[in-house]
């Protein structure tokens, strides 16, 4: 077993073995020297351009008159220049979950473990401002539910506070009456 070593069969590694084919040249040789004799001047390809106009101080270069390319933004050709979002390729993005209902969601069920009171507390004020939020988006937002769950829970928890709070009050005045 001690002889089952990684690497390739054989046992040697790629760089010990000889390589398959001599190395080749990476850019190719440079094209032969034109052959000697007359030759004739080729004729200009167009009238010569007028030279720019002098700029004056203050003043821009003006853009080259370029425009897209033929048969862009035509029907068929992918998405156009100056597409409006939701068209073009792909699908478009769904509604999104707002994150302070999720978040008043979580202090919610974590503060009634944690610190019933103040939890509830802050919950309370980040579904009721998710809610807000959330109607006032016309459905670009979501989460109505996470949010409504969260103030219910910290209702609860605030209810079940104060409870304790009457309970413990009651306890504290009927022991002293006893004595």
């Amino acid at each position: 077993m001690s002889d089952d070593l990684p690497g390739p069969p054989g046992g040697g590694y790629r760089d010990d073995r000889p390589p398959d084919r001599p190395t080749e040249p990476l850019t190719p040789p440079p094209p032969p020297p034109p052959a000697p004799g007359p030759t004739a001047p080729l004729p200009p390809a167009g009238p010569p351009s007028p030279p720019p106009a002098p700029l004056e101080p203050g003043q821009r270069v003006p853009p080259p008159p370029y425009g897209p390319p033929p048969g862009y933004g035509q029907p068929g050709y992918g998405a156009p220049y100056g597409t409006p979002p939701g068209y073009g390729y792909g699908y478009p993005a769904g509604p999104q979950t707002d994150s302070s209902a999720t978040a008043a969601l979580v202090i919610a069920v974590v503060g009634f473990f944690i610190c019933a009171p103040v939890g509830a507390i802050v919950a309370l004020v980040m579904a009721n401002s998710a809610q807000k939020r959330i109607e006032a988006s016309e459905g670009r937002l979501t989460g109505l539910e996470l949010a409504r769950a969260a103030r219910i829970i910290a209702i609860i928890e605030l209810a079940l506070t104060a409870l304790l709070i009457v309970g413990g009050l009651i306890a504290i005045a009927v022991s002293l009456n006893a004595n």
